[in-house]
Formats: structure tokens, sequence, C-alpha cells
């Protein structure tokens, strides 16, 4: 074969492989023996371009993709000059209803129809013409072209005569339906979450903001897998500067696959070595709303559900979608409770170690004598007895998620149950102990975000450590240090700890404390520079005022009169 004589004319290989080379020249006719690595056949497939011969084009697609028995190849023939030609479809990915109306459509139901006079490109832009008000159609020139329409749920259809083909919009592929994200469930709010679909996604941010001015940009990454990647903003909102930072950030990946968001929230944040996420994920459409509405970027990958949003900053870790829709003093007073929450989690075990081995005189007698008799005949310190059932809990909690739903809760509960009792019935731990982890593990399930979750029970180790080692000092310590490196790191150039460092008073109306949503009248000042005003003053509900204008309203009546 031509295409296949030139390829092994441009290797440039060692005395094996050109060894190799000769075998495969003798034995060219089957291009599955080849030992071709991976990049190889990539370029193979993107050089080759479609030919005038139908059982070429045929024989090049069977042998470059193995003949997948999820190909499937109708040939029939068309036109009063009874032209051959194939209809290819990839199972699963095409709506069979919609690719039979095509064929329908084209009068190939019966041989005797008359689709067009000539052959080849005569015929091929007559099939063009027919479908051209009921779905949407491009040619194809090269087999790599053809291969990902045929991947993007295109039924491809190639004419003898013709090099190239027309590929048409029969998409089928079957996602689930769009519910509820199970990692981000709200009392009060919408009920709808993202899912592996691409422009399902976008759409359902294009739901809540119908503007024109909601821009996506559209990427393919990963040069085997090929995944489609969007960044979408608002134009005119969002930072010029921080849209082209995104831009060059994502263009800039090369990589053989993209499966996951989180491979390109690996390629893109600013410290690769940080535990805190610098990237805000979310399957909630209504949160990256909120986020693009004040002038943040969203990055959007095929086959996932979870959403990046860039900038980010620590307290929208800590915000849950509740805090939004209920009243204000609710939603602020859960969000205290979550900051509180979220202090217990990290620093609890520290701080008993801490206070059990280098300050007794911090608590009562009674409660210091009582905790002393229930340790009494306990083999190991308090801080082996600490990790020792952190180290427990977080085995169950692991469990837990990944033994089926129907029993991993269960699993869970009723073995934190059974063994904390069996541990303290046994003496390896003391009752204390197992109080403070279970106190600390029911504080940590309160953060909204699970990889934020994650990075405060790494901490919450650190911490266990420095009491033990150090006192309260220590954890002192260790906790200035942190909050040093959280004021050092950037998401996209954005502090980490605004409005808090560096101070910025206006924004402290959605930090601890939720404002009214009449109050909110300015976006973040960092990211909504471009345009600070949301909405107008002066919108506080005043029933006296509406009073005094319908009054007004009443005597210019009667004035006209």
């Amino acid at each position: 074969m031509k295409w296949l004589n030139a390829l092994l004319g441009k290797r440039t290989r060692t005395a094996k492989d050109r060894a190799a080379k000769k075998e495969l020249e003798e034995d060219g006719e089957n291009f599955t023996d080849h030992r071709l690595d991976i990049s190889e056949r990539e370029a193979v497939a993107k050089s080759l371009s479609l030919t005038k011969s139908l059982r070429e084009n045929l024989k090049m697609i069977r042998e470059i993709t193995g003949a997948p028995g999820d190909l499937t190849i109708r040939e029939f023939k068309s036109g009063r000059g009874q032209v051959e030609t194939v209809l290819l479809h990839l199972e699963g990915f095409v709506d069979n209803k919609l690719v039979e109306n095509i064929l329908r459509m084209l009068g190939l139901g019966s041989f005797q129809a008359p689709v067009g006079r000539g052959a080849g490109p005569n015929l091929l832009q007559e099939f063009r013409r027919r479908l051209l008000q009921s779905a949407e159609t491009k040619e194809v020139a090269t087999v790599d072209d053809l291969w990902n329409a045929l991947t993007n749920g295109y039924s491809v259809i190639l004419c003898h005569g013709s090099a190239t083909g027309l590929a048409c919009d029969t998409w089928g592929f079957k996602y689930r339906n769009i519910e509820e994200p199970s990692t981000e469930s709200t009392i009060r709010g919408p009920r709808d979450g993202f899912i592996e679909s691409f422009y399902t996604n976008v759409a359902l941010l294009r739901k809540r903001i119908k503007t024109p001015n909601l821009w996506l940009e559209e990427f393919t990454l990963g040069s085997l897998s090929r995944t489609k990647v969007g960044i979408l903003y608002i134009k005119g909102l969002a930072s010029e500067e921080l849209v082209q930072e995104v831009r060059q950030r994502v263009s800039r990946i090369k990589t053989a696959a993209i499966l996951e968001s989180g491979y390109i929230e690996d390629f893109i944040e600013d410290n690769p070595f940080s535990i805190f996420p610098l990237l805000f994920q979310t399957e909630r459409p209504d949160r990256v709303t909120g986020c693009l509405l004040e002038g943040r970027v969203a990055v959007i990958t095929d086959n996932t559900p979870f959403v990046l949003v860039a900038p980010m900053d620590f307290p929208m870790l800590l915000q849950a979608p509740d805090d939004y829709y209920e009243k204000i003093f609710i939603g602020s007073f859960l969000r205290l409770l979550r900051y509180f929450a979220f202090g217990i989690s990290v620093f609890l075990p520290g701080i008993y170690v801490a206070v059990i081995i280098f300050h007794n005189e911090l608590l009562q007698a009674q409660l210091l004598l009582r905790i002393a008799a229930a340790k009494e005949g306990v083999p190991f310190p308090v801080v082996a007895e600490v990790f020792l059932m952190e180290i427990l809990f977080e085995l169950l909690r692991e469990a837990g998620i990944r033994l089926p739903r129907a029993i991993g809760p269960a699993i869970s509960i009723v073995g934190a149950l059974v063994l904390g009792d069996a541990a303290i019935r046994a003496g390896l731990v003391s009752p204390p102990v197992v109080i403070i982890v279970s106190l600390t593990a029911i504080a940590s399930f309160t953060v909204p975000t699970f990889s934020f979750g994650i990075a405060a029970r790494l901490l919450r180790f650190i911490f266990i450590f420095l009491g033990g080692a150090f006192g309260l000092f220590g954890i002192q310590f260790g906790g200035l240090l942190v909050l040093i490196y959280m004021s050092s790191v950037r998401s996209f150039g954005y502090p980490y700890l605004a409005p808090v460092a560096p101070r910025i008073l206006q924004s402290f109306k959605d930090l601890a404390f939720r404002a009214w949503w009449w109050r909110m009248n300015t976006r973040p000042l960092l990211l909504g520079a471009r345009e600070p005003v949301r909405q107008p003053r002066g919108q506080q509900p005043r029933p006296d005022i509406e009073e005094e204008e319908k009054e007004k309203t009443g005597k210019g009546r009667k004035n006209d009169h």
C-alpha cells in the first residue's frame, strides 16, 4: 500500500528497527501486524487522506481501527448510476432513529429511487442538499477527521469516486439524567447538577445566565483521549488578564489523555505542592453561576460533572448554597458554625494532647482526676492513643466511601461504635480520647468541600505531633506558620486569604456574616473591578415609603380631575 510504504520510508531507526522495517515491507499488506508505536500510529491517522476508491478507504479504516465490532458499515448502491456508497457509524454514539431518518430522506430505502445523476462528488452534494435542513453536516477529508466525526456521534457517508466524506450529526449517546449532586446536597435551592455531558453542562449555565456575553472557548486536550475542554466567562465582566491567563494555562497542556477535571487542575494551579485546593470544584450550576457573576472563570471538562472555577479564595471553601437561600440570620449562623467546626476538626486533638501532657493546670482538679482514672491501665501514651483512634476513624471513613451506598454508612457507623467500645474494654484507649476523636470527626463532616476536608485531616495529624512535642506553644507556632503560608498562596494571582489579607473592608459583607441582598451592591473589588456596581442602592424594603408613594399618586390623580 502506498500510504504504508510512505510511512515506512520516513522511519529512521536503529539497526534492529531497520531490520523490522524490511520485514514490514515484505509483509506490508497487514497493518495490524506492524510494530508501530502509538505516536507513529497517530501520525498515520493524521497524515492519511481519503482516496476516490471506496474499497481502498474501507480497507484503510479497517486496518487502522482493527475492524472493531462497534463500527457499523452499511453498504448500498444509490443514484441512477448505482454508485457504491457506505454509511459508517459507531454503535452507542448515535441515535438509530436519526440514522434511519437520514437513510429515508436520501431515498435509499429503495434502490430504484433517484438520488442523484452524477457519481462521487456530485452525489455527495446532492446528499448534503437533502440533509441540510434536518441535520448538521460537514465534510471530512482525512482518516483522522473521519474518526473524530464518528466518536462525536456523526454518521459518515462515503461514495466511490469522491475523496471526501459527508458527516451527518446523529448524536444519541446515553447520559445519566440531571439530578441533585450527592456531594453537595442542600435543604433549599435548585436540585439540578452537572453531568458528564459537555454541552448539557454549558446549557445548565446558559439557562441561568441568558446574556449573549456569556462566552465559551473550546479546546481539545489529550493526544489520545481528545477531550473537549472549555473556559466560560462573562465578557466585559471578567478581567481580560485573568481570561488570558486561564486560556494560556489550559492551551499549553500537552498530554496523552484528560479523563477528569482533576488532570487539568494539576496542570494549571499556581502551586502544585500546596495541600490546599487552589481551584474551586463543584457539581452545582448555581454555585458556578454565582462565581461567573463575580467575574471568575469556569473550566468545563467533558466526561465529568465537576467544574473548576478560578480564581478562588479561602472563604469559598466554607460557604454553602444554603447560606444565600435562607434568611440572613440563619445563613450567617450556619456559616459561623462551619468556621467553628473547621477549627475543632483541625486543632482539638492536638490541643487535648498538649493539655494532658504539658498543661494540666488548665483543667479543673476534678476533671483532671477523672481523665487520669479513665487512663488507668492504658499501655500507650496519649499521643499514641489519639493517633491510633484517628487512623482507625480515617480507615472507617474511607471504607464507608468505597463500599456500596446501601451498606457504606451502616458499616462506618457500626464499625466506629463496635471498635471504639472494644478498644475501651480492652484497655487500649481511654474514653476521653474516643470522645475527642468522635467530636473531631463529626466537626469535619461540616466542611462543604471534600478536597478541603482532606487538607484539614492532614493538618490535624501535624498538630497532634506538635502538641505532643511542644505543647500549646507548638500548636500556636504551627497555626502561625499555616497562616503565613496561606497568606502567601495565590490562585491565578488572586490572594488566597482575600478579603482578610489583604484587608478589603467592602468585601467583609460576605465573609463570616452574610449581608442582605439589597446591601450587596458591589462585586468583590479584586474580581469585579471592570463593573464594580452589581445593583443600585436604596432597595431596602420600606413599607412606609411605599404608603407615601401611594398617597402621592392618589393626590396627583385627584388634582387631574
